[in-house]
């Protein structure tokens, strides 16, 4: 495998936080764009009335990920941590 195949099969890493209240859409449209992305949710997050999530794709989809956050974020916010 060269370095170029390593560096297009890495993962990125994209972190947001919604309100508890909006995750569940935000995980159904993960799931509808089914292998555009797979998430977790981050465990210190748990009991907050927020989720932090971790977003993980291939740099291919980087804009496909960004998209549909953007495309969310007009329906509830989105707060960017990491990218």
């Amino acid at each position: 495998m060269t370095t170029k195949e390593t560096e297009q099969n890495a993962l990125m890493t994209t972190t947001i936080r919604v309100l508890k209240e909006h995750s569940s859409f935000l995980y159904f449209t993960f799931e509808a764009s089914e292998g555009i992305a797979f998430y977790s949710t981050k465990e210190d997050s748990a009991g907050m009335p927020y989720r932090d999530i971790e977003l993980n794709h291939t740099p291919e989809y980087n804009e496909a990920v960004i998209s549909i956050l953007n495309k969310l974020s007009e329906r509830f916010t989105i707060d960017w941590l990491e990218s």
